[in-house]
């Protein structure tokens, strides 16, 4: 089984273009036999929108998706936008689209506001992590900030998960002689540690280009359940990251590793609940 990783830039607050991006390179990752396509975080609308947040928000049933609706019915995507809830509360989102139709949906649980970051005044905090049956079997979402806290990773783990995809548009910070930036170093790090702790593959897109005196760092990644890096874009350019995926590693790393047999999620709810209760 095949997977894509987009690698893109896109236009801030144009939304048309962004679709007919995502289109295209989701075309070529069905070409080359990708059974799934993962882009980056608000991959549909760019990233730092602040006031326009609320101008380029789409629904699940927004006519915007329909392009890449029906090509879902050939190989499934992950894009990234700003949602609107039907209570008009705004959350940047990750939409897995399959067979044609919206068929999970996640929404940022943590919005960075330090640093250059300001999510928190535009968006909303999404409540939960699930594990959903995608293409490749039990995944979950997260975005960017989510994995930076390890408590979205853990509900995920307890969850049964196989597949971690991360999306991200993570700003370029402290560029390394060896030809990446300080945070994709960071971002690397986290991917191999997380995949070995989990025994899952952890599938990281990430975007590219300027905007609005950000530069993106690029450099997404696919590491598997053993932590191996198995492929890695470059730090600046667009391309697709086309990676075979070996379900039977999943199984003999958690055999040799079972971390998730011995895991006590009772005891952690309750020393969480003893925790509160202390203040």
């Amino acid at each position: 089984m095949k997977i894509a990783v987009a690698q893109i830039n896109t236009k801030l607050g144009d939304v048309e273009a962004n679709v007919e991006k995502c289109l295209q390179f989701s075309l070529k990752a069905k070409e080359e036999g990708a059974e799934l396509v993962v882009f980056p975080e608000l991959s549909l609308t760019g990233y730092n929108l602040q006031d326009l947040t609320f101008e380029v928000a789409l629904t699940p049933q927004s006519p915007e998706l329909i392009p890449l609706l029906e090509v879902s019915r050939e190989v499934a995507i992950v894009v990234g936008l700003i949602e609107e809830s039907p209570e008009h509360v705004f959350y940047n989102s990750a939409f897995y689209l399959e067979g044609g139709r919206v068929k999970h949906v996640h929404r940022k649980v943590y919005l960075p506001t330090y640093g250059m970051f300001d999510e928190g005044r535009f968006t909303g905090h999404g409540e939960e992590v699930k594990v959903f049956e995608s293409k490749l079997g039990k995944s979950s979402i997260l975005i960017c900030e989510d994995l930076w806290h390890f408590s979205t990773v853990y509900l995920a783990f307890i969850q049964g998960v196989k597949y971690i995809i991360a999306l991200s548009a993570s700003p370029g910070r402290g560029y390394k002689e060896r030809g990446m930036f300080g945070n994709a170093e960071v971002w690397l790090n986290m991917g191999e540690f997380y995949s070995r702790l989990t025994g899952s593959y952890f599938i990281y897109s990430n975007r590219v280009g300027v905007e609005d005196g950000f530069v993106f760092s690029g450099k997404s990644f696919v590491c598997d359940p053993y932590g191996r890096v198995v492929a890695q874009a470059s730090p600046f350019k667009e391309e697709i990251l086309t990676v075979e995926i070996q379900p039977a590693l999943i199984r003999s790393a958690r055999a040799n590793l079972p971390l998730l047999r011995d895991e006590r999620p009772l005891t952690t709810l309750k020393n969480l609940r003893r925790i509160v209760d202390e203040g």
